[in-house]
């Protein structure tokens, strides 16, 4: 088993990784939530967020709901849709809940939207619970 631990060096979230994201996330009873703009460095087109990107935000924002249950997890199955170009210097909203919990696995699903309620990319994930005393995933 591979060990996980936390450097808080996280390309998402992480507080020390220079060039990344740095997500801030709070969450209520049922949704996770970030708010946040996306610099122009994280481009693929001129003035549009890189795919990647929003496939990590979404990614995030999902394991992060999962945490508020509880749960410490690694993504096993990420699945993207694009509905809309998502652009740079513009201010969106993340969101992220749990829909299922099984034993090991956690359902998950995330939604980009842009400050007019539009929706941008969706996402729906499976997530494998990591096991802290053993510092291994499951």
């Amino acid at each position: 088993m591979r060990s996980v631990n936390n450097d808080n060096r996280c390309f998402a979230c992480g507080k020390n990784n220079p060039i990344g994201l740095k997500l801030d996330f709070k969450t209520d009873s049922e949704l996770t939530i970030s708010q946040l703009i996306i610099d122009e460095n994280y481009a693929g087109w001129e003035g549009i967020v890189h795919g990647g990107i929003l496939s990590t935000m979404l990614d995030e924002v999902m394991v992060k709901s999962a945490n508020s249950k509880g749960f410490v997890c690694v993504t096993g199955e990420l699945n993207v849709r694009y509905k809309k170009p998502c652009l740079t210097g513009k201010e969106y909203e993340l969101r992220g809940k749990v829909t299922e919990i099984k034993k090991r696995l956690i359902f998950t699903e995330g939604e980009i939207i842009d400050m007019n309620g539009e929706v941008i990319a969706t996402g729906k994930g499976k997530l494998f619970v990591v096991d802290l005393k053993k510092n291994s995933i499951i």
